[in-house]
């Protein structure tokens, strides 16, 4: 009996040397220049695939209002594909929930809105060692908010992210 569990650990550990879990933390510019901090979690399921939870946040606001508060919170499902000991690609697809309250500027008019849309994104990963590593990633997150007299082609719907991940 003791032989048998020895050996399920030792199983078990080499299934488990690589990194189980990953944190990160980026800067994401919108594609109407909007500014956000991205921070995440993901945990490895099997091999390279993995599931992450996704916290999105404006650090600026539109022109167009005078408060602008945008929330992102995502489910993604991840896979990272090695290229080269150094450089490796993670495509992401998922479901982001999206809370919005702004006022508007000429009538300080206060609408909110909140949607839960499909969301897919792809990051470009550099390894600097085995527990830090870079990536610029690309994030869609689709037409996300219906607010009524706001144009939306004003509002970011689209993040170009930078930063870091450590393994765990």
């Amino acid at each position: 009996m003791k032989k048998i569990i020895l050996s399920l650990i030792a199983v078990g550990s080499l299934a488990m040397a690589g990194s189980f879990a990953q944190v990160g933390l980026g800067y994401s510019q919108g594609d109407d220049d909007g500014k956000y901090g991205t921070g995440f979690i993901g945990v490895n399921v099997l091999s390279d695939i993995g599931l992450r939870l996704e916290y999105t946040k404006n650090l600026d606001e539109n022109s167009e209002f005078s408060k602008e508060d945008i929330s992102r919170y995502g489910l993604f499902a991840t896979y990272t594909l090695p290229l080269t000991s150094s450089f490796s690609v993670t495509p992401k697809a998922g479901f982001t929930k999206v809370d919005g309250d702004f006022t508007v500027k000429e009538t300080f008019e206060k609408v909110s809105d909140s949607s839960t849309e499909f969301t897919y994104g792809l990051e470009l990963n550099y390894h600097y060692n085995d527990n830090i590593g870079l990536y610029l990633g690309y994030t869609d997150y689709g037409n996300e908010l219906d607010i009524n007299n706001i144009d939306k082609d004003k509002m970011d719907t689209q993040n170009y992210t930078f930063g870091i991940k450590i393994d765990l």
